[in-house]
């Protein structure tokens, strides 16, 4: 399957990250960049069933406060 990152900025002024394509915590670690630079609070994962199987596709939710 094909890796790839999606960035949403909502019309609230925060930005939803979501990978797919990525196994256990590989999704983290691809999107950690990203949150970084778009955050100026706390970070707010949603971690999907996928991501406590390593054997499967992982997908992430990830809400960015913008700034």
């Amino acid at each position: 399957m094909e890796k790839r990152i999606e960035i949403l900025c909502k019309s609230d002024g925060t930005f939803e990250i979501e990978a797919f394509g990525f196994e256990g915590n590989g999704c983290e670690q691809a999107t950690r960049e990203f949150e970084e630079i778009l955050s100026n609070d706390e970070i707010q994962r949603k971690r999907k069933q996928e991501y406590f199987n390593v054997n499967t596709t992982t997908h992430q939710s990830t809400n960015v406060k913008g700034g």
